[in-house]
């Protein structure tokens, strides 16, 4: 496969701009917002503020300041302060101040650590592919946390067949997120587009790359691309073999050539997946809460996404929204310069294990407090909000990482088991 390799494929592509205007012009924002029912609404409400809370008996990380120092207590107030000391300072400061608390012991492993943030995140792109199948290691729809053991090219034709007899006979076979830099590659081994056109699918497929910008394409949908450049008069091939020939050289559709795939996407499948964009916005959000993230710094550029954007920031969301473009004017402000595509297996954890299994740690090394929130967060933490772990992230062993659980937030948690 003859392509620049050196070419990052993310959501600020000029297919993804593309794709937008073209399901911008299927459906407006405001027919999706005037039906959707957001379970985020603001609802004027009389609630009672939460009494002091004490965790003990656990490990604290106040902050991320690179001495990996930990507390014995911390008392949460009735105003969402966190302050942390020993415990009997924390008691002394309740008796002089005739306060009472509710005491919540934690078990010795069990952790409070800050919140985290997504970074540069596509929020609305992310969902409109979330629509499509996921190609990764991951599970069609990015439901698993570890990478399935075989991820190879017999995963994907098994993968193929499956979905094809899943869809109706109109419908194209879509899919993104195929990771080409894990998948093995030898003699033996057929390329993407040469296992779509063995096998028996009598429909368009394409599936889009998560590294490169590529579209794998079958046969059928080659043809429709083929045909379209021809009736518009500007194809650069003089026959149908040469443009065949050079995606057999090229693996695919390569970066502007992607284009050419916004006049045939199929309007009518499309129409019905943006109709299930803000309830796939609303899922994302409610898991990214249980992932550990209390802000999301969006990097949606598109006017029809930002107008969604801003029809979001109405409601009382588990997860704050915020655009990259006014977090950068906060000095703290540091951006993750790790490509964000799409949103793959939502889990900080899972972000630090892929780093560290990048750089090949070994077992018995460890990781600091602050470099693990550079890692899961891109800009060191969130002290407003802090979490509860099962266990403490910094005597976890890279294999365990996977396994940590988030028991809740400080401020939310009823109690620990």
């Amino acid at each position: 496969m003859v392509v620049n390799t050196r070419l990052q494929f993310d959501l600020h592509h000029a297919f993804f701009d593309a794709l937008l205007d073209k399901v911008s012009a299927l459906i407006s924002v405001n027919s999706l917002t005037q039906f959707h029912y957001c379970e985020f609404r603001k609802q004027p409400q009389v609630t009672q503020l939460p009494s002091q809370r004490v965790f003990y008996g656990g490990r604290f990380y106040k902050a991320c300041d690179g001495t990996d120092a930990f507390y014995e207590a911390l008392l949460l107030n009735d105003k969402n302060e966190h302050w942390f000391a020993s415990l009997d300072e924390i008691k002394s400061f309740l008796n002089q101040h005739n306060m009472n608390a509710t005491f919540i012991e934690l078990a010795p492993n069990q952790t409070v650590i800050p919140s985290f943030q997504k970074t540069n995140m596509n929020l609305v792109t992310a969902s409109l592919l979330l629509q499509w199948f996921n190609f990764g290691p991951f599970g069609f729809h990015i439901e698993w946390l570890k990478e399935m053991p075989n991820y190879n090219g017999s995963y994907i034709t098994r993968s193929l067949l499956y979905l094809d007899k899943s869809l109706s006979e109109q419908e194209w076979l879509l899919g993104y997120g195929l990771h080409s830099n894990i998948m093995p590659i030898s003699g033996n081994q057929p390329a993407i587009h040469q296992i779509m056109n063995s096998l028996d699918i009598c429909r368009p497929i394409c599936i889009l790359d998560a590294h490169l910008p590529i579209a794998y394409i079958n046969g059928i949908t080659a043809a429709l691309v083929f045909n379209e450049l021809k009736k518009k008069g500007d194809s650069p091939y003089t026959d149908f073999t040469t443009f065949q020939n050079q995606l057999d050289e090229q693996g695919g559709l390569f970066d502007k050539q992607l284009l050419w795939l916004i006049d045939i996407l199929p309007d009518e499948q499309l129409l019905r997946q943006v109709s299930h964009l803000l309830s796939t916005i609303d899922d994302t959000l409610c898991k990214s809460e249980e992932a550990g993230f209390s802000l999301i710094l969006v990097n949606d550029t598109h006017i029809f996404s930002r107008a969604i954007i801003d029809y979001y920031q109405d409601n009382l969301l588990p997860v704050k929204i915020e655009s990259v473009e006014q977090a950068t004017n906060n000095e703290n402000y540091e951006a993750k310069m790790a490509p964000e595509y799409p949103i793959e297996p939502l889990s900080p954890f899972r972000e630090l294990f892929s780093v560290m299994k990048a750089q090949e740690w070994n077992k018995e090394q460890r990781i600091s407090m602050q470099a693990f929130c550079t890692e899961t967060s891109g800009s060191g933490g969130d002290f407003q909000s802090y979490l509860v772990l099962n266990e403490d992230p910094l005597n976890a062993y890279k294999e365990d990482l996977l396994s940590i659980q988030i028991l809740g937030k400080t401020d939310t948690i009823e109690g620990v088991l």
